[in-house]
């Protein structure tokens, strides 16, 4: 955690930092979950980082982890050429991204237990909810292979978005954790779409 803090003091440093040069997430953080663990961790823990947000005691600790990597077939697959230099390097990006990405599921899974058996033992107990979305559990295979194509772009058709937001919806609401907490509200499951 040290290298953390050193890494956001260095900010503070203006004779040193005069631009800020930001890349793509995926490279430390993929889903988007080490930052809040960061968050945490660096607070002293759930109970410090509470008492120093002001926060009210929960009685909930939600999550939800959206993977929207998609697994397109490489084209190296299908073809007995030596792979490109480009090629080569996007499968073994691929592979450790993916890893680090089941790391970072297994820490905040852990985590997230462990923050709420902390904020329990202050008095009310605390439930916690991780919810895990991925594309690659779409459950028909068209609609799969569709989504798996779509590039990452900032530019997608409206036909894309509405199948992406359609997808997420039925992800969600077929998601039995997700289904759980609906049920730890007092609310009825949902299903399908």
């Amino acid at each position: 955690m040290s290298q953390i803090v050193k890494g956001l003091e260095s900010y503070y440093q203006e004779d040193a930092h005069q631009y800020a040069h930001f890349v793509d997430g995926g490279i430390t953080d993929n889903l988007g979950l080490r930052a809040p663990y960061e968050i945490v961790t660096i607070s002293g823990g759930m109970k410090s980082y509470q008492m120093k947000s002001g926060l009210s005691h929960p009685s909930r600790l939600v999550f939800i982890s959206v993977d929207a990597s998609t697994k397109r077939k490489p084209e190296m697959d299908s073809s007995n050429k030596q792979p490109s230099i480009k090629e080569t390097i996007s499968a073994v990006s691929n592979v450790q991204l993916h890893r680090y990405n089941s790391d970072t599921l297994m820490l905040i899974d852990k985590s997230l237990t462990r923050w709420a058996d902390e904020l329990s033992a202050q008095g009310g107990d605390v439930t916690p909810y991780f919810i895990q979305l991925g594309v690659e559990d779409i459950g028909q295979p068209a609609e799969l292979d569709y989504l798996n194509e779509i590039p990452t772009s900032f530019s997608l058709s409206d036909e894309q978005v509405d199948r992406l937001i359609d997808a997420g919806r039925t992800l969600l609401r077929n998601n039995p954790d997700y289904q759980r907490f609906l049920i730890g509200l007092g609310g009825a499951r949902t299903t399908g779409n």
